[in-house]
Parts: structure tokens; C-alpha cells; sequence
């Protein structure tokens, strides 16, 4: 009886990861001095409950952060899914934004929280544009 359930097991196959909101590892901010430069002398942008701070790196890649509070979001799946969302939207426009440039985006909660990823992509869309980050 054991072996029958392993093998109906087996037969469906291990689960894919899924790796569609995975930065490349260059395009990745992830050491805190790097964190802490860019929240010391970057420049910074708001839209709505979302922030984004920037500054030059001095690099040919642009490297991307995400700072999502435990303050805001008690939940680690809701931090965690939020962090993947936007990782999904830089993955698939990180040819669009500027080389050189050390950016973190930091989310707050407000009362669309839940919204849909779309509407966090336009937002994202937005903030880039009115931080003339993005190339045209």
C-alpha cells in the first residue's frame, strides 16, 4: 500500500519553484551599508503608500532593495508577497531604468493594501517616471 501512494506521488512530479520574480543577483541590494548609504544621502520620491529612495553607485548595474516593515505588515506572508510582487515588476523592467543607480522601495500600509498587482505596477510605473529614473 505504501509503495502505491509514493509512486502516485512521484508520477505527479516535484513542484516547480517559481523563479519568474527572481532579480539577477547583480541587480540585487542586499548588504546593509549599501541599504543604510542609500537612506543617508539618496534622493527620495513618494506615491501614495509607496517610497522609493535612490542614489548614483558608481556601477554599471542598477541595483534594487525592497524594504517592507514588520510595523505595517505583522504577517511575513503578506511582507513576502508584496516583496515578490515587486520584484516581478523590476525583473520585468529593469532594462527601462537607469544604469548606476542604488534604489530602495519602501512599502506602508494604507487602506488598498490588498490591492491588486496591476495597481501596484502602475504605482511603481509612476514613481519611477516622477523620479526620472526611468529611460524613455
Amino acid at each position: 500500500m505504501r509503495k502505491k501512494s509514493c509512486q502516485k506521488k512521484a508520477a505527479k512530479g516535484p513542484k516547480k519553484v517559481n523563479c519568474l520574480a527572481m532579480l539577477p543577483q547583480k541587480n540585487r541590494l542586499t548588504e546593509r551599508k549599501d541599504f543604510e548609504k542609500v537612506y543617508k544621502y539618496g534622493n527620495f520620491f513618494c506615491f501614495e503608500n509607496i517610497s522609493l529612495k535612490y542614489a548614483k553607485n558608481g556601477l554599471d548595474e542598477s541595483r534594487i532593495g525592497f524594504s517592507v516593515g514588520a510595523k505595517y505588515f505583522s504577517k511575513a506572508t503578506e511582507r513576502n508577497r508584496i516583496k515578490r510582487q515587486l520584484r516581478g515588476f523590476f525583473k520585468d523592467n529593469l532594462k527601462k531604468i537607469k544604469k548606476g543607480m542604488d534604489i530602495v522601495v519602501i512599502v506602508k500600509k494604507d487602506k488598498n493594501s490588498a490591492e491588486k498587482p496591476e495597481k501596484k505596477r502602475e504605482k511603481m510605473e509612476k514613481i519611477l517616471q516622477k523620479a526620472n529614473l526611468i529611460i524613455d
